[in-house]
């Protein structure tokens, strides 16, 4: 994996996050607002198996 890759992995990973901690607060700070539905966030793995790289995903 180059650094590049890295980098974009890394950075996915931390918008990912933030909309996590956006919908925890969101949730949190109109909890008791009358007819307020929360919010959730559901992560996914996503694997990118390519052929030629140094690792491999079984």
């Amino acid at each position: 994996m180059s650094l590049f890759s890295s980098m974009r992995v890394s950075v996915a990973g931390f918008r990912a996050q933030a909309k996590r901690m956006d919908a925890i607060a969101d949730n949190v700070s109109n909890s008791d607002t009358m007819g307020y539905k929360a919010h959730s966030i559901a992560f996914t793995p996503q694997i990118n198996c390519r052929g030629g790289g140094g690792s491999s995903v079984k």
